[in-house]
């Protein structure tokens, strides 16, 4: 963990236990002990989010190279885990997820390509999920400081899947290839003592080089391919909105738990802007003290007392531990398995 990231975990965990402090331990710790054991339900009732996010997965792959979908489901399990509970700024889960895949489906290229293009469309969903949030935030409470951000934040999120769309139909990775190709042969070229500059080390690093650029030639077809298919997009956003809904079952199981229901669209509006702010707040670590302050503000808005919006972001992340910290234990068990020697 870099120092940074340490930093900014102490910062984050700082704000939430201040938030905590502010409210009254021992009236949040009341909320929660309402609820009791029941809330445990959080992690087996997360297998439905889950598996849509798998399905929606599944439906960008070109045909003929899809992989089963326990593994899809498992690599996103993986890569969740890894999100909620490490420091790595909501992108080291996918770098983990698509790595993982790849050593376990074929071909690599195209596993590979499919968890790039699955990375940027969840950020059009993020952009999805945040418009719908500020729909019913309108309808539920009238204007409020929360809307302009998250319109900012939704319109963001879409100029970044429309450029991503068009750098990739003007063969963005291909041209990063030829420059990490030139870039690989330049430095192998500097680094050679004189002689033909096919042999030694000049030689290997212009051998790597080609590996990396056809690689990346690979994946950049592959992801062209994926893009090319606008159905299959299509599917994959209705199916990663629905997941990103569906986990609003969450804040109204947890709030009917706690002794205050809500009614649907209350909860849906708490968890969309919930999940709007936390993919805001992606440089720090598990979005501490900016899930716990925004639970309090959007609480608010339909009448959830603090202590109980407080108490329903600590069940949230009751849940990551649940779900995330097998994930994280399943992970290094079976990468274990794959590197150890026969």
């Amino acid at each position: 963990m870099s120092r940074l990231s340490l930093v900014a975990l102490f910062v984050g965990l700082s704000l939430a236990v201040g938030l905590i402090a502010w409210q009254g331990f021992g009236d949040v710790a009341k909320a929660l002990n309402q609820a009791g054991f029941h809330l445990l339900w959080l992690g087996p009732a997360f297998a439905l989010p889950l598996v849509l996010s798998a399905f929606a997965w599944a439906a960008i792959f070109p045909a003929g190279t899809r992989p089963p979908l326990s593994r899809l489901v498992l690599a996103s399990w993986i890569g969740m885990s890894i999100n909620w509970l490490l420091p790595v700024a909501q992108i080291g889960g996918e770098i983990a997820k698509g790595a993982w895949l790849a050593r376990r489906a074929g071909p690599a290229a195209t596993m590979v390509a499919a968890t790039v293009v699955d990375k940027v469309l969840q950020t059009a969903g993020q952009a999805l999920v945040a418009l719908v949030g500020v729909g019913l935030a309108l309808a539920l409470a009238g204007d409020n400081g929360l809307v302009p951000f998250a319109l900012v934040f939704s319109l963001a999120m879409l100029a970044v899947l429309a450029g991503f769309v068009y750098a990739q139909r003007q063969g963005l990775l291909q041209r990063l290839a030829g420059a990490a190709e030139r870039a690989f042969l330049k430095r192998a070229l500097a680094r050679s003592r004189g002689g033909t500059p096919t042999v030694g080390p000049a030689a290997a690093g212009a051998g790597l080089a080609q590996r990396i650029a056809g690689r990346t030639v690979e994946v950049g077809d592959a992801v062209t391919q994926i893009c090319s298919l606008p159905g299959p997009m299509a599917v994959y956003l209705a199916l990663r909105l629905a997941s990103r809904l569906v986990i609003a079952a969450e804040i109204w199981l947890a709030l009917a738990l706690l002794g205050h229901p809500v009614t649907v669209p209350e909860a849906l509006m708490i968890e969309c802007l919930a999940q709007t702010l936390r993919s805001a707040a992606f440089a720090l670590p598990g979005a501490y003290g900016v899930q716990e302050g925004g639970f309090i503000l959007l609480g608010a808005l339909v009448g959830v007392p603090a202590e109980l919006a407080l108490a329903v972001s600590l069940a949230k992340r009751l849940r990551e531990f649940l779900v995330g910290l097998p994930g994280l234990a399943f992970y290094q068990v079976s990468e274990g398995r794959l590197r150890a020697p026969t």
